[in-house]
This record gives structure tokens, sequence and C-alpha cells, in this order.
């Protein structure tokens, strides 16, 4: 399912599916990473309305909630560690 950025919740992992923003700041996205099939991870949630942070291409990006509304993502199956013997 795809959905904005601001609907996935700390520690999530998701798969960036397309960048809705004008021109510009769609642009200034791609070059910090925000590109088509890029994997990311929310990693900070301030409160509502605040900045939220995000881990792509090994860096830590922080975003305000009007750019990140405009990127969506498909969110990623949890990863399971323990395995079936």
């Amino acid at each position: 399912m795809v959905l904005p950025l601001s609907k996935i919740d700390l520690g999530e992992t998701a798969k960036v599916v397309w960048v809705a923003s004008e021109k510009a700041m769609a642009a200034r996205l791609a070059d910090l990473g925000f590109i088509p099939d890029e994997e990311i991870s929310c990693v900070l949630k301030g409160r509502k309305g605040g900045m939220r942070a995000y881990l792509v291409r090994n860096a830590v990006i922080g975003l305000r909630e009007e750019n990140i509304n405009e990127i969506f993502v498909e969110v990623n199956p949890p990863r399971c560690s323990a395995s079936l013997q």
C-alpha cells in the first residue's frame, strides 16, 4: 500500500515510490536521497506538526511536515530476526 511518508511509525522502514513536490523541492529531496526505490526508515518523530528525521543512504535527514506529506512510500514488512527450525 502506498501512503505519505508522514504515516510511517518510528522504526519502520519503507521504500520511496514517488515525490509529489514542486520541481525545486523535488530536486532538493532527490539530492538528499528521496528517490524511487530508495529505502528509508523513521528514526525520530517530534510532536505533531514538528520535524521528523529519516535515515537515508546512511545519513539522518530532518524534514518538515509539509515536505513529508509530499513523499509517498510503500512500507516494508517487518524483518523477522528469529529463524524457523
